[in-house]
């Protein structure tokens, strides 16, 4: 396996000791990237920064001990960010923000997008499954599972299990009472 290079590491707004990124992966705008420490980033990931050259850095970061498995994208016009020990899936794209479709008979890459202030949260230790969406200003907690296939466009509670499209809760946790519960359990 063949992994980036130090000189590429340190054009990063931050690398983490211990972190791995595949060669093979697609960083745009690696100053406005921050990878914490004993970060895995499998092959054909790519992640970009729609506005480089706005806001202050990091627009995407990746918190210490996540696992990102192969084909991940990552678009971030203002914020997105992994807290530690995030595991997702192959094939997940995820994106705070969307093309906007207003004017018909313009091509969509044409119409821009629909915000520069929203923010993707995943928090720690969640597990994003294979081949979901995330899209939009969207909060997940902490301790998640979104089931594969799943789009998720709206916060999610801590502690809770979501599938479907668009995500709904199908079981999350009571601290309270210390059981997991259906929703309207």
């Amino acid at each position: 396996m063949d992994f980036i290079s130090e000189d590429v590491q340190n054009r990063f707004y931050q690398y983490g000791p211990g972190s791995l990124i595949m060669q093979k992966a697609d960083i745009n705008c690696p100053e406005k990237v921050a990878i914490g420490s004993k970060v895995h980033i499998l092959e054909n990931s790519w992640f970009t920064v729609i506005h480089p050259g706005q806001g202050e850095p990091p627009a995407i970061t990746i918190g210490d001990g996540c696992y990102c498995s192969r084909n991940l994208v990552i678009a971030a016009a203002n914020s997105v960010v992994l807290e530690e020990n995030v595991v997702v899936g192959p094939d997940v794209y995820i994106a705070d923000t969307d093309h906007q479709y207003r004017q018909i008979g313009i091509p969509i890459r044409d119409q821009w997008i629909t915000s520069t202030s929203q923010c993707v949260r995943i928090g720690a230790a969640s597990e994003i499954g294979a081949h979901c969406v995330i899209v939009g200003n969207v909060s997940i907690g902490q301790g998640c599972r979104i089931t594969p296939n799943s789009v998720v466009t709206r916060d999610l509670p801590d502690f809770c299990i979501a599938a479907g499209n668009p995500a709904r809760i199908v079981n999350h946790y009571d601290p309270e009472a210390g059981v997991w519960q259906l929703p309207g359990g």
